[in-house]
């Protein structure tokens, strides 16, 4: 359950201004008194059940599964009427895990081999599932764990009988202040009485940050130990822009943030307006502006924001939706074809599956990966598991009779790689023939750009592929030999740096020698700064989360593709990413409206 802790008396609040750091999940500055809310459960303790008590232990969470499921099955009501499908279907993702015959089967399982109590049980498969979520590498697919939590939590209450209440019992003004904050306590919010919130664990791409951005309610994650530091009553400034809560700020810092909310509003407002323009540089240079998504609801957030087609779906979510079953082949159909027709005319870019090693479900891989970054993943581990890679291709290739659509493949390394992936579609187009089983001939089948090998032949590559997409998150990695997850080395993670921007401007110059499109759909596409450099290097198609797009279409709309191209060509001579970047902002401080640059105002 959620409790308030008691509030200091005035002599033991603290007074003095403090300022942390941590990761801004969904933008907008939010002022208002600390409420801090904490989260009890039941102690849960094994306790060894007789043989004949089984049966009724089994009854028993059954029934508690039962009675999950109704409550998930109300909250997806009510949301939907609410809040629309888009967020209703994290609730019905919810209840698909309470109905997955597989998790129960688990939790059964250990009541009658252990004979232990139904508690117990669902603790111990809880544990194991979060551990299966934590070892991913993918950082939205890791944080999918917190859903398991969130249905284990519900079916524990109902085990136990513990009274449960929501935030939405707090009725005055307040910026939540919490370790952490599930999806269903996410749900309950408004923006009045609660203007934002601030947690010290989380993630961008958690529901429960999603349905925060949903809602335009600011809030900062990843803040260490803030629920120790903060006190109840306390004034906050909650600023989800720079990731940055501030605790007792003087009346000049409220009356600034105040002045900063009013111009955030008239900023994102004009930018909006944007949506339908093209964007197109001042001397009439066209840029393509797509997006990535990984669930089929954020082709709303697509289209909002003006993004042509989908220039990056990631597949990964539906296997790991699946998980520890792969999903079939009428499954992969299903998804694609609601891709390919939601986005007509156009289109989409659907790569397949990339993930590997710790990420894929041990039944599938049958061995441990020592180095998963070097190993088995991506393209190489589907050309190994071929059943498997089969039926999304498969797949793929039905649903390209629906609508124009682009099959990607990660991670190639060379030509032979590519070759032999073009071999394997040969053989399942020659099975459908064969069915006689309709699909697109033609379908544009490219690779992302994302290893340095690949970068440096790209010429031999532009004569295999119809298109090319830099993947710059993985290619920065492999070029510069760091893990950017690693704090120790993750300073030297540079997207400006020279070696990077040559292997980019050779990747598109190879496209545009062989007449096939390059697009970019990692990171640093989303960025303005390095958007000025990418113009400059000839990049013509950019791909991004969706809500960036505006910004992105604004900066193109405010430049001239010619200066865009010097800059490119004098960084190009530059011998560090921090002299680059020094020179690019200098630059465009000089050529361009005055805060071009600025990401937020």
């Amino acid at each position: 359950m959620l409790t308030d802790r008691i509030p200091r008396t005035a002599a033991q609040a603290r007074s003095d201004i403090r300022t942390y750091k941590g990761i801004g999940a969904s933008p907008g500055i939010a002022i208002g008194r600390a409420v801090i809310v904490e989260k009890r459960t039941a102690a849960v303790y094994r306790v060894p059940i007789r043989d004949e008590d089984v049966a009724g232990e089994v009854t028993r969470f059954l029934e508690s599964l039962e009675n999950t499921r109704t409550e998930l099955h109300e909250l997806k009501q009510k949301v939907s009427r609410s809040m629309g499908e888009e967020f209703a279907s994290i609730f019905e993702a919810h209840a698909m895990i309470v109905s997955d015959p597989s998790f129960a089967d688990k939790v059964i399982q250990k009541i009658e081999s252990e004979q232990v109590n139904a508690e117990w049980a669902l603790s111990e498969v809880q544990e194991e599932y979060e551990a299966r979520f934590q070892s991913f590498e993918d950082e939205y697919l890791r944080e999918r764990m917190a859903d398991v939590k969130d249905v284990a939590e519900r079916v524990l209450t109902h085990l136990s009988g513990i009274a449960h209440h929501d935030l939405s019992e707090i009725t005055h003004d307040v910026i939540i202040v919490a370790e952490d904050l599930t999806p269903s306590d996410a749900i309950h919010f408004n923006r009045r009485p609660i203007v934002g919130f601030t947690t010290e664990s989380g993630g961008r791409t958690s529901h429960t940050s999603i349905i925060a951005k949903s809602l335009f309610m600011p809030a900062v994650i990843g803040v260490p130990k803030l629920t120790r530091i903060v006190d109840n009553d306390e004034l906050l400034i909650v600023d989800g822009y720079e990731g940055t809560v501030i605790v007792s700020p003087t009346p000049a810092m409220v009356s600034e943030y105040r002045n900063r909310v009013s111009l955030h509003e008239e900023a994102e407002k004009t930018l909006l307006e944007n949506r339908l323009l093209k964007a197109v540089t001042k001397d009439n240079r066209q840029i393509s502006l797509q997006a990535n998504i990984e669930l089929t609801e954020e082709l709303d957030d697509a289209a909002k924001y003006g993004a042509e087609g989908i220039g990056l779906y990631r597949s990964e979510f539906l296997y790991i939706s699946k998980s520890p079953d792969l999903p079939n082949e009428d499954e992969h159909v299903a998804v694609y074809r609601q891709l390919v027709e939601s986005t007509a005319p156009g289109g989409c870019v659907i790569r397949t599956f990339d993930l590997g090693g710790k990420k894929l479900a041990r039944e599938v891989m049958g061995s441990k990966e020592d180095n998963p970054v070097l190993g088995l993943r991506a393209l190489r581990l589907c050309m190994k598991h071929r059943d498997m890679f089969k039926t999304q291709l498969r797949a793929l290739l039905r649903a390209s009779a629906f609508g124009p659509m682009k099959i990607m493949f990660p991670l190639v390394s060379g030509v032979q790689e590519l070759r032999q992936v073009k071999a394997l579609l040969r053989e399942i187009k020659a099975e459908l023939d064969a069915e006689g089983v309709a699909y697109n001939t033609n379908v544009p089948i490219g690779i992302m750009i994302e290893v340095p090998s690949a970068a440096v032949i790209a010429d031999m590559l532009a004569t295999e592929a119809d298109f090319f997409a830099i993947g710059t998150n993985d290619l920065i990695q492999y070029s510069l030999a760091i893990d950017r997850s690693n704090e120790n080395v993750s300073y030297l993670y540079e997207p400006l740096h020279p070696a990077l921007l040559r292997l980019i401007k050779t990747v598109i110059d190879a496209g545009k020698r062989a007449g096939i499109p390059v697009s970019m759909c990692g990171e640093m596409a989303a960025d303005p700064i390095y958007a000025i450099v990418l113009i400059g290097l000839g990049l013509e198609i950019f791909s991004m989360n969706p809500s960036n797009i505006p910004v992105i279409k604004n900066v193109i709309r405010s430049v001239r593709y010619r200066d865009c191209r010097r800059i490119a060509e004098v960084a190009l001579q530059k011998k560090t990413a921090q002299e680059i970047e020094e020179f690019v902002i200098e630059s465009v401080a000089m050529r361009f409206p005055e805060g071009l640059v600025q990401k937020n105002p």
